[in-house]
């Protein structure tokens, strides 16, 4: 196909990748690691798999509001402008957003998993033929490089779905959106998702599925670290835990260890309790008020913030408001 093209800017097994896990498993006051880790291949797949599961509400709550509102949203966003998804998984949520806009031209999906990005970018080629799309192997918050590439564009609109800014403590949520300010440049748009604080036992729900999915995904992390980065966990003597922390308003995920154990990785012996955790992912749950005040703070402003019938989603349409300089 001419209109697409492949790119990888991304190397997971880096010196500092390994020092992230080596440090976050020998934190004495919590064990943890950080939720990117999730996303390998067989990751991804099953993150689409929780995506359908009754309990799981944001992606098609999220989905709901970009199908039901593609007027609001055309009159929200620019024409002819280029589009760039930070972490594009299924490119599903996109291709709702493209709908609704007027002449898009170009598509730039960003994901650390390469095959699924790439085969997901494969398939938008063929649904989108007259947009050009670039598809890009890379962390986000690789700034510079991805600024880089998107380039000078005259008109940018930013897509980060799914509320996966809930994934970041509040105060390196601001900075990721200075980030996307950055890469963005002054003028240009972000429209990003964002979970809604509701009652105690949906949010519960939505991570502690019948089906067990999700307790799959939350082991997974252990498999990986056990392929790729030179790990022994026994998978069968950890159990998946999430539960809403009210202190802090998010979710949280933990890997609990059934039994006292010590588990090798980089050639050290991580000793674990019984009982003991691995604190593997946070999900903040905002007000609008909240979302919006951290927004503002980041260099946007807030344009307009669509939601359903119940306020379970939020779905921000932000301007960058100040040009940034060098943010990293």
């Amino acid at each position: 196909m001419d209109n697409i093209n492949y790119l990888n800017i991304y190397n997971y097994i880096n010196l500092e990748e390994k020092n992230e896990v080596i440090e976050g498993l020998v934190n004495v006051g919590q064990k943890r690691l950080d939720s990117k880790f999730f996303y390998d291949d067989y990751g991804s797949k099953l993150f689409e798999e929780i995506t359908k599961l009754n309990e799981y509400y944001p992606t098609k709550t999220e989905l709901c509001i970009l199908e039901k509102q593609k007027k609001l949203i055309n009159e929200c966003l620019p024409s002819s402008a280029s589009i760039i998804e930070f972490g594009s998984g299924s490119n599903k949520k996109v291709k709702k957003l493209l709908n609704a806009l007027n002449n898009p031209v170009e598509y730039f999906p960003i994901d650390i998993s390469e095959k699924f990005l790439f085969e997901n970018a494969k398939d938008f080629a063929k649904i989108f033929p007259k947009i050009k799309v670039t598809a890009i192997c890379a962390d986000f918050h690789q700034v510079d490089q991805l600024r880089e590439i998107v380039g000078k564009k005259k008109k940018k609109i930013g897509f980060f779905p799914g509320s996966t800014i809930g994934n970041f403590m509040p105060e390196k949520a601001r900075k990721l959106l200075e980030n996307f300010s950055y890469i963005l440049g002054n003028n240009n748009y972000l429209v990003i998702g964002v979970d809604l604080r509701k009652n105690k036992k949906i949010m519960e729900n939505a991570y502690n599925d019948s089906e067990g999915v999700t307790a799959k995904f939350n082991i997974n992390v252990l498999e990986r670290l056990n392929i790729e980065h030179d790990a022994f966990f026994d998978l069968k003597e950890f159990e998946h835990n999430a539960f809403f922390n009210k202190k802090e308003n998010r979710i949280e995920m933990h890997l609990v260890s059934k039994i006292r154990q010590s588990v090798d990785i980089y050639n050290r012996k991580i000793d674990f309790q019984k009982g003991e955790t691995i604190h593997t992912e946070n999900s903040y749950k905002y007000s609008k008020e909240e979302f919006s005040i951290l927004s503002e703070e980041a260099g946007f402003k807030v344009k307009k913030v669509l939601t359903d019938d119940k306020n379970f989603f939020g779905v921000f349409f932000l301007k960058v408001k100040v040009k940034k300089e060098e943010i990293k």
